[in-house]
């Protein structure tokens, strides 16, 4: 008998045994253990959702909620994990026990500590606003109850906030905080607060002009509560806290507490036949199997250039192939990985200097504030927001999670699409740009992608060329496929620079900053899609005459 067959042998029967007698109890148990642990973070998650908001309305910021973070947590007994709506942890309980995070199993619940404006319908019942300046806007501005009702709202919830800010950053325990009647919450007790009070700028409070002009609007509408419903939301989400997805419970990665004695009898089987086995092959198998154990134990290591000699060309040789190919394939995945976060830093780092630098400068006063400061901030911000919004879009492309609805559509329409959406940016520059299409090119694909791939090659396009210089887009049928083409007389890219054009934050020209040399995906991202749809997309180059850009669909 051969020793493919030997050791087939022995597997199948393991495997009949093994299986048979675990797999069933493993899932009873485990399935057992699981439900446990989701009835009791079912049963705490409201509880839980309700403390942790009553903290943030009446502190007015998740400040210190680590805190209290600790305190149910090891009060429960459960594990904590508090996530803003862009993914990043504010406080797990994992993290403040000095241990790393486990797996979640409830499903997440929202916490939003933005109040709700509550307008009655017997709202002619209710008494007048009493504050000094809504009485004052009813006067010279003739407001209805309800809009007086929403601006003193407003401006109370915008007091109670700074004061329980300034309160919490001072170390003093704020009020409790109960809703009134239009679900506004409000402090219970009155607090000393003379000092934090001093402190709020009267225009932080009572943004007169934005406010009322919001109010003002509403009086269009047929109906003008929910509007005025939606503007005080709108008009407090800045001063309340931001939400947070609560995440409660975890599953226990304790394996002794899903071993029971059944478990124990299968995998005594199991070791008994596992003996046998191994006293029958371990002549033929030991000493490379030691070898390929001794080079996992490198590689987990993290000496990734581990490599194993090959043995023969049989089961055991296909499988230091294998191991080699691996180890292989986790060092060049490695060695990506650092390329893409030393150039992901690289790319944020100037930004957010040039922000930190200026914003230092207008706290100290070095700087005066302008329009044209502020804008330029907001130009680098929203850089950094692109880049970001690129790398998301990569990282799903690359991992095949990017969402495509495939529809039919005609490609000449795309391409017309596409250059009136850049032709004022063409015209501000002084640049031609003209579309030449064969006639209709009915396509089955995602129009909005291809529509951003050929965006993002006709936005580099334009940037690269000249005033006085001329952008071609073009759509026909090339060897029975589409082909998307762009063609531009800008300055063009150096033989040597073409085999790197689709790389991450590649440019050619290193002069040029992130201001006017876009986030550096673009042309990936672009690489990416065409090859979803199952083409792919060349360059033609020669400096000082243009480039070309063709995608085969």
């Amino acid at each position: 008998m051969s020793f493919r067959a030997r050791v087939f042998g022995l597997v199948l029967l393991v495997a009949v045994i093994a299986v048979g007698a675990t797999a069933w109890l493993t899932f009873k148990l485990a399935t057992r253990q699981i439900d446990e642990s989701q009835e009791k973070a079912t049963q705490h998650v409201v509880d839980t959702a309700d403390i942790v908001r009553s903290y943030a309305r009446r502190h007015g910021t998740w400040a210190g909620v680590s805190f209290k973070v600790q305190e149910l947590s090891e009060a429960n007994h459960q594990r904590i994990r508090l996530v803003n709506l862009y993914g990043q942890v504010t406080v797990d309980s994992d993290h403040l026990a000095k241990r790393a995070a486990r797996p979640v199993v409830s499903p997440p619940t929202l916490i939003d500590p933005r109040p709700t404006l509550t307008l009655p319908d017997n709202l002619d019942e209710q008494p007048w606003p009493q504050d000094l300046k809504a009485v004052q806007d009813v006067k010279v501005r003739g407001l209805t109850k309800a809009e007086a009702i929403t601006l003193s709202g407003i401006r109370g919830f915008r007091q109670a906030q700074l004061l329980a800010r300034c309160l919490t950053d001072r170390g003093i325990e704020p009020p409790a905080v109960t809703p009134d009647k239009f679900g506004i919450p409000v402090p219970a007790a009155a607090t000393d607060t003379s000092d934090c009070a001093q402190t709020i700028k009267p225009e932080l409070v009572d943004d007169e002009g934005g406010d009322v002009a919001a109010v003002e609007v509403c009086r269009s509408e047929k109906v003008p509560n929910p509007c005025l419903v939606r503007v005080f939301g709108e008009r407090v989400s800045a001063f309340a806290p931001e939400p947070l997805q609560l995440f409660l419970g975890a599953v226990d990665d304790d394996p002794a507490k899903l071993v029971g004695g059944p478990m124990a009898v299968a995998a005594g089987s199991v070791l008994v036949l596992a003996l046998a086995g191994t006293a029958m092959v371990a002549r033929h198998v030991s000493r490379p199997v030691r070898s390929l154990t001794a080079a996992s134990r490198r590689l987990a290591d993290g000496h990734l250039d581990t490599r194993v000699p090959l043995v023969g060309g049989g089961e055991l040789g296909q499988l230091s192939t294998s191991f080699n190919r691996m180890a292989q394939a986790i060092e060049a995945s490695e060695q990506a990985q650092r390329r893409l976060v030393a150039s992901v830093a690289h790319e944020l780092r100037t930004p957010l200097s040039n922000l930190l630098g200026y914003l230092e400068a207008l706290q100290d006063g070095v700087v005066p504030p302008s329009r044209e400061l502020f804008a330029s901030l907001h130009d680098e911000a929203q850089l950094q927001r692109r880049i970001l919004d690129d790398l998301q879009d990569l990282t799903l492309a690359e991992a095949g999670h990017l969402t495509y609805r495939r529809v039919d559509f005609d490609l000449a329409e795309l391409v017309e699409t596409a250059r009136v959406a850049h032709l004022a940016v063409a015209e501000a520059t002084g640049v031609r740009l003209r579309a030449e299409v064969a006639g209709p090119l009915p396509f089955h694909g995602d129009h909005d992608r291809l529509r951003q791939l050929l965006g993002n090659l006709v936005t580099n396009a334009l940037r690269y060329t000249d005033a006085g210089g001329s952008v071609i887009l073009r759509a026909y049928v090339a060897n029975g496929r589409p082909v998307l083409e762009v063609e531009d007389t800008g300055c063009g890219i150096a033989t040597a620079d073409l085999p790197f054009v689709f790389h991450r934050f590649w440019r050619a020209d290193p002069a040029r900053d992130r201001a006017t040399g876009g986030s550096g995906l673009g042309l990936t991202i672009a690489r990416q899609i065409a090859r979803d749809h199952g083409g792919e997309i060349s360059v033609a180059s020669e400096v000082g005459v243009g480039s070309t850009f063709r995608v085969t669909l």
